[in-house]
C-alpha cells in the first residue's frame, strides 16, 4: 500500500514536471517570436538563452511576488556583469549614467556642491561662484532634508538628482547640519562651469599645473593655463594628479602631449588585437624639467599621463604609489536610456609596464600626512614642498655676475 501510494506521489511530480517542462518550451517559443525579434536564429535556438527566457517569462506569469519587466532585464544584466568578476564593469541605470555624464561634462545644472554618495548626504566640496558657496554652504555640512525629503532615507542617487534638477531658474530648499545646529535655505540653480585645471605661479619661478579629473574640456583647460604658465617663463614645474581619479583617456593623451617628445604615449591592447592602438604625441614636448605628485588616488587617466612624462620626457614622481588601474572602461549606451560601463582593453605604458593592481612607484616617496589635503601651498603640504625641493636640484642654476 505504502508503495502504491510513493509510486503514484511519483507519477504526480513527474507529469508535474512534464507540465511545467511543456510550458517553459511554449514561455520560450514565444518569446522567440516577439521579445527576442532581431538576434540570430543560432542564439535563440542555444538552450542556454532559452533557459533565461523562459526564467523571465514564468517569473512574469507566476510568481507571488511583484515585479516589473524592468526590474527582471536589469537583474538578469547585473547578473552577466557580475560574472565577470570586474568591479569597474558595471549596468549603469538611467540615472546613474546621467550622474557619470555630468561628472565628465564641463558644466551641469544644480547648486555648486559636490556630495558623498551616502545617507545622508554630506557636503565635501563647495565650488565657488556658486550658489552654494553664496548661501555659506560648507565642506562636512550634512544635508539633512532636500525640499522636505530626509536623506538619510533616500537612495543617494535619487537625492542628489532632487538637489541638482533639471531646470535653470529652479529653486530647492536644503536643510544642512553642522554640529548640533540645523539650518535651511534656498538656493536658486543655474548652470555650473566646474574647471577641472588650476594653476598658478609659485616662488622661484615656480609652475603648479594641477588637474582634478580628465573630463571633457580638460584639454582645451589645460592647454590654455600650461601656456599662461609658459609666458611667465618657469624655471620647472610641479604637475599636481594627487586624488585624480582618472576620466577620458583621449583628454589625458592630449594633455600629454603638452609634456612628451615625438613619440608614443600609451598603447591599448584589446581582446581582438587588430583593434590595438598606440597614441603617440607629434611633440616637441617640454625640455622643462617636471616634477609630477602622485598619491593612491591617482588612477587610470591620470596614471596615464604620469607614466608617459616620468618614461618619456624624465619627469620625476613624487609622493606615494599610485592607484594601479591598468584597464579601460567604454561606456556603451542601451536602448532604454541605460548604459553598459565594460573594460575592454589593458593599456601599456610607453615602456611597456603593464601597472594593474601595482601602480606607479614614485621617486622620491612623501607620506600624506593625516588630516592634511593636498594644497598649492608648500607651506601647506608636505608633499607639494618636497616636490619644489627635487625640482630644484633638476632645475639649471641661476648664475651671478
Amino acid at each position: 500500500m505504502g508503495v502504491r501510494r510513493l509510486g503514484a506521489w511519483m507519477a504526480l511530480t513527474v507529469l508535474l514536471m512534464a507540465a511545467s517542462s511543456g510550458a517553459t518550451w511554449w514561455f520560450a517559443r514565444q518569446a522567440t517570436r516577439s521579445a527576442v525579434a532581431g538576434i540570430p536564429v543560432s542564439m535563440v535556438d542555444n538552450a542556454q538563452f532559452q533557459r533565461l527566457v523562459s526564467t523571465y517569462q514564468l517569473i512574469r506569469s507566476r510568481s507571488i511576488w511583484h515585479n516589473t519587466p524592468q526590474q527582471l532585464l536589469a537583474g538578469a544584466t547585473d547578473g552577466m556583469v557580475s560574472t565577470l568578476h570586474d568591479p569597474f564593469t558595471n549596468y549603469l541605470t538611467r540615472t546613474e549614467t546621467r550622474n557619470l555624464e555630468d561628472e565628465l561634462a564641463p558644466s551641469y545644472v544644480g547648486v555648486g556642491v559636490s556630495v558623498t554618495m551616502t545617507r545622508p548626504l554630506v557636503i565635501d566640496q563647495v565650488f565657488a561662484g556658486t550658489p552654494a558657496q553664496q548661501a555659506g554652504l560648507k565642506v562636512n555640512e550634512v544635508i539633512v532634508r532636500v525640499n522636505g525629503h530626509r536623506t538619510a532615507a533616500m537612495n543617494p542617487n535619487a537625492a542628489l538628482q532632487m538637489l541638482r534638477g533639471k531646470t535653470i531658474g529652479s529653486t530647492v530648499t536644503v536643510t544642512v547640519k553642522a554640529g548640533s545646529t540645523e539650518r535651511q535655505v534656498t538656493l536658486t540653480r543655474r548652470r555650473i562651469f566646474l574647471p577641472t585645471v588650476h594653476s598658478r605661479m609659485l616662488a622661484d619661478h615656480v609652475a603648479y599645473l594641477d588637474i582634478q579629473v580628465f573630463g571633457q574640456n580638460t584639454r582645451a583647460e589645460a592647454m590654455a593655463q600650461f601656456h599662461r604658465l609658459m609666458r611667465q617663463h618657469p624655471r620647472g614645474m610641479v604637475l599636481d594628479l594627487r586624488d585624480n581619479p582618472g576620466g577620458e583617456v583621449t583628454q589625458a593623451v592630449a594633455v600629454a602631449r603638452l609634456f612628451v617628445p615625438k613619440g608614443p604615449v600609451v598603447t591599448l591592447k584589446y581582446k581582438n588585437a587588430h583593434h590595438d592602438i598606440t597614441y603617440n604625441s607629434a611633440g616637441p614636448g617640454t625640455r622643462l624639467p617636471v616634477v609630477v605628485l602622485i598619491n593612491h588616488q591617482t588612477a587610470s587617466a591620470a596614471e596615464i599621463l604620469a607614466a608617459a612624462i616620468a618614461e618619456r620626457q624624465g619627469g620625476k614622481l613624487v609622493g606615494t604609489r599610485s592607484y594601479g588601474k591598468g584597464i579601460v572602461q567604454q561606456v556603451v549606451p542601451l536602448s532604454d536610456g541605460t548604459s553598459l560601463k565594460l573594460t575592454v582593453a589593458r593599456y601599456y605604458t610607453p615602456d611597456g609596464h603593464y601597472i594593474e593592481h601595482v601602480g606607479l612607484k614614485p621617486d622620491v616617496f612623501v607620506a600624506e600626512p593625516p588630516g592634511v589635503s593636498p594644497s598649492d601651498d608648500p607651506a601647506l603640504d608636505p608633499q607639494l614642498k618636497a616636490a619644489i625641493g627635487v625640482l630644484e636640484r633638476m632645475m639649471p642654476q641661476s648664475t651671478g655676475r
